[in-house]
């Protein structure tokens, strides 16, 4: 029998010979191929010859042996791979780093092997798709810095288990987060910054308990990385978090049981108590929380480096480590019930919620009403709020909260009305004292099964019809209220005396804007107005009350029924009158019906509902709104310091004295931060389109909010260009926008530019009084600027500049000039405005740049006072000055 075997064991060595012989002659093969389709091989290579004794190769058995490792790091290699190495199928490490190699990246799939494969710095165009397939032994994979058609992580990375490092840093990663590296349980480092991955983290990364390093930050999709970061708390071995330049919400998770080193998650929207817990992780050093929106305390950082620099978001209680107001505190623990919401986080800032905090009406210092309705609040009620003793009305009605409701909701001693309606809140509900109107209708209280509910409805039957034939009553009462409505409305409209005391026709309900509510509880814009005409009863809303009756000759009255006298202005849309409402200065802007199409009203209406969601503190507040008839009437926050236009351009005229280096640098940064807001930090893209000096505001201390956004709807074309004159003004139109009409948020940015080159020149933008060569402001600017003698005569002679100073004008200067470049591509974003603005300010430290523009806002503002009016019997004492939009300077009447 041995002597049988011989043979076959002798072919089957034979066989494998061949093989092998085979292999290596492949093998061979693709190296000469590579050394063709380089520019600039190696001097080592040749085009025959044994390759294993090539720079950069090793082979299995050096003169006899497959090719193992090809590294041809930092050699400034130039051209392509070829498809022949495929076929180096005993590959085990690939290291092409710090090259210039291009085209397409071929196929290695099925090199079982492989165990490195770096590429970092080649401008490959694109990836094989089978890209990463049958890898099983690939522990490192770097793809940085590549120029990549945009892709995403293939599904075939599941095969590489035993991956260790992935690093594609700005490699045109594309799409939501790859959830499949869920599956890579061995990974501890993975890098995928300066990509465009949006969406949130998938709850399967929890998974990755060996992750040591995690870096997303900076992803360059308008989109970003967003939602909740509490799924990276579980990476316990995790020593370094980069997520900074993201859009993620939430809190800060727990990282108690966490190794972390650096934590930088600056320049999202994270909200919430930064917990003290984080500073006690015994091996932290490094943390950034600039420009998020956290509240409560400033957090005690003991002994590790915090980066807190130019944060102009965050909303902590004091500028120092300590504690917060209780009131403060309660109330953060009532939005900790709902996830710390951002819409709540944007106002709700300092050491005081009397101001302007969203929802919060206080009276003598403490909170009277919490009306949070309709605010798209999800998560519990917090029991919290029984510590607010001195709330009256609580409003969480409409929105998505879940759980039951508080037993400690029935000891608030003060609590007369409770609105819990249509939300999904289950269990039961507490048995309040007689004294507390309570709404819960619309919520899951009791909820029974189905054949409970059979039988009870069968039980009930006498009860249903009853129900019924109500139901015919309350239509059958409707269609008579609305056809006797319809009959009033052929009146013509006539304003409504202020003198006496009104009768039950002549009043109307003033609520917030967005408030009111029809039979189905919307609690969003009013969808009935298309029939609204002349005599139609009044309605007038007011931001951040709800349900407050007064009579609409109030307002009338503070005007004195629209005299002449009161005039503040005029604008695209009409004229806005100041008022004075006891004591409390308000206006009402009056759009003129000339400028109101067929569909007006709606439009007005539909404008109103996206100016509620544009709140911030550099943008001028619309405050309320009426309907009466034909008219349409606006309230906006008044800012006594005049527009930027009459401090630049109108000195002699207003009688303002010139603005300092210092005041113009903070109006710009304010300029930014509200543009900035608008185009990426509200709820919604917002383009302002006309963005010019007059309509820039300032206040008392001349800090800046922009004005004038939001209603180009309301225009009508039928005989003039409406669109053109309120969304855009010949000299701050892009050219882009003005030869085409395409909008864009770059719009605002050249706009922005303009506005930044008459700060600095103190000139117009456009001067007919000047030469033809010299009247256009930002031609000659950009001349000037290439002599600095010459430009700095050009400068406006008013300012008085230090060497400093000058140096952060040049820098100024030169962010205006970029703002202004002709193809849009070329301008920089809000978001480098305001970064660039804001390290200027920092290094030459301006003097009086308060940020907190809200500190000295009264304690008792107009909502407190309609509410106090409506409870004292309709006497108002405070005094208090109120605020209103005004257009073309007319103060002090």
């Amino acid at each position: 029998m041995g002597r049988d075997l011989h043979p076959f064991s002798l072919a089957v060595l034979l066989l494998s010979s061949f093989a092998a012989a085979a292999a290596k002659s492949a093998d061979e093969g693709a190296i000469f191929e590579l050394a063709n389709s380089l520019s600039n091989p190696p001097a080592s290579w040749g085009s025959a010859g044994d390759v294993c004794i090539f720079d950069g190769i090793t082979c299995e058995h050096a003169g006899s042996g497959r090719v193992t490792v090809i590294n041809l790091r930092d050699k400034g290699l130039t051209g392509t791979l070829p498809t022949s190495m495929s076929s180096l199928t005993a590959l085990k490490e690939l290291h092409l780093q710090g090259n210039a190699l291009h085209g397409d990246f071929p196929s290695l799939a099925g090199f079982t092997d492989l165990t490195r494969l770096v590429l970092d710095g080649n401008a490959f165009t694109s990836l094989p798709s089978d890209f990463l397939k049958d890898l099983p032994s690939l522990q490192y994979l770097s793809l940085e810095d590549l120029p990549l058609k945009p892709w995403a992580v293939p599904g075939a990375i599941v095969g590489s288990s035993s991956l260790e490092t992935f690093s594609a840093s700005n490699a045109s990663i594309a799409g939501a987060f790859p959830a499949v590296l869920a599956n890579l349980s061995s990974l501890k480092y993975l890098r995928l910054s300066y990509n465009s991955l949006t969406g949130g983290l998938p709850a399967g990364l929890a998974e990755l308990i060996a992750l040591e390093t995690l870096q997303l930050n900076n992803q360059i999709s308008d989109a970003k990385l967003s939602g909740s970061i509490d799924v990276v708390a579980a990476m316990t071995n995790l020593k370094l978090l980069w997520i900074q330049s993201n859009k993620f919400t939430g809190p800060i998770p727990d990282f108690t049981n966490s190794r972390l080193e650096a934590f930088n998650v600056r320049d999202n929207r994270l909200t919430g108590v930064v917990p003290a817990s984080l500073f006690e992780i015994s091996t932290l050093l490094n943390v950034s929380l600039t420009n998020n929106l956290f509240q409560g305390p400033m957090p005690n950082t003991h002994n590790v480096s915090v980066d807190l620099a130019g944060d102009t978001m965050s909303r902590f209680c004091l500028s120092k480590p300590g504690p917060c107001d209780p009131l403060i505190t309660t109330l953060l623990e009532v939005a900790a019930g709902f996830g710390y919401p951002a819409q709540l986080a944007e106002t709700w800032n300092g050491n005081t919620p009397c101001g302007n905090w969203i929802g919060v009406i206080c009276s003598n210092g403490n909170v009277s009403i919490l009306d949070l309705h309709n605010r798209g609040l999800s998560g519990n009620i917090s029991p919290a709020i029984a510590n607010l003793t001195g709330v009256r009305r609580l409003d969480l009605s409409d929105n998505h909260l879940t759980g039951v409701v508080p037993d400690a909701l029935t000891t608030m001693p003060n609590l007369i009305f409770l609105d819990l309606s249509n939300n999904t809140l289950n269990g039961e509900l507490p048995k309040f004292k007689p004294s507390v109107k309570v709404l819960a209708e619309g919520n899951r209280f009791g909820e029974s099964t189905g054949l409970e509910n059979y039988f009870k409805l069968k039980s009930n039957v006498g009860m249903i019809i009853g129900v019924f034939i109500a139901v015919l009553l309350l239509i059958t009462c409707v269609w008579l209220l609305v056809h006797y409505r319809r009959k009033k409305n052929t009146e013509k409209f006539r304003p409504v005396s202020t003198n006496g005391s009104p009768d039950e026709s002549e009043m109307t309900k003033i609520q917030m804007a967005g408030t009111h509510r029809n039979s189905n509880r919307n609690t969003a814009v009013p969808t009935d107005y298309s029939q609204v005409s002349a005599g139609s009863t009044n309605i007038a809303y007011l931001f951040e009350s709800h349900g407050m009756e007064l009579p609409i000759e109030v307002l009338l009255k503070a005007t004195d029924n629209f005299n002449e006298d009161c005039i503040l202005g005029k604008g695209g849309f009409g004229v806005v009158f100041k008022g004075n409402l006891n004591g409390k200065l308000v206006a009402v802007k009056r759009c003129d019906s000339g400028t109101m199409g067929t569909k007006g009203q709606q439009e007005f209406m539909a404008e109103i509902d996206v100016l509620t969601k544009v709140r911030h503190r550099h943008l001028v507040g619309l405050l309320g709104y009426c309907t009466h008839g034909y008219e349409r009437l606006l309230v906006y926050e008044y800012m006594s310091g005049g527009t930027l236009r009459e401090h630049l351009c109108d000195l002699q005229r207003s009688g303002f004295t010139p603005l300092t280096w210092t005041q113009r640098m903070t109006i710009a940064l304010d300029v930014a931060r509200g543009i900035e807001y608008l185009h990426g930090l509200a709820q919604e893209t917002f383009i302002h389109r006309d963005l010019k000096p007059s309509n820039i505001l300032l206040d008392q201390d001349l800090r800046a909010k922009v004005s004038d956004f939001g209603l180009v709807k309301l225009a009508n074309d039928t005989d003039k260009s409406m669109m053109t004159k309120v969304a855009g003004t010949f000299g701050y139109l892009a050219p882009e926008y003005a030869t085409t009409g395409k909008v864009t948020t770059k719009v605002d940015v050249y706009a922005y530019g303009v506005i930044l080159m008459e700060m600095i020149t103190g000139r117009k933008v456009l001067d007919d009084s000047l030469p033809d060569d010299e009247s256009h402001l930002v031609t000659i600017f950009r001349r000037n600027m290439l002599d600095k003698v010459k430009f700095r005569k050009f400068v406006d002679p008013t300012l008085e500049l230090s060497a400093e100073a000058w140096k952060s004008l040049l820098e100024v200067s030169d962010l205006a000039r970029h703002c202004t470049a002709r193809e849009q591509n070329q301008r920089p974003d809000m978001c480098h405005c305001v970064n660039r603005l804001s390290s200027l300010l920092d290094q030459w430290k301006p003097t009086e740049v308060d940020d907190n523009d809200e500190s000295e806002t009264s304690e008792i503002g107009l909502n407190q006072q309609l509410e106090k009016w409506r409870c004292d019997d309709f006497t108002i004492s405070d005094s208090d000055t109120f605020s209103t939009l005004n257009m073309s300077r007319k103060y002090n009447r």
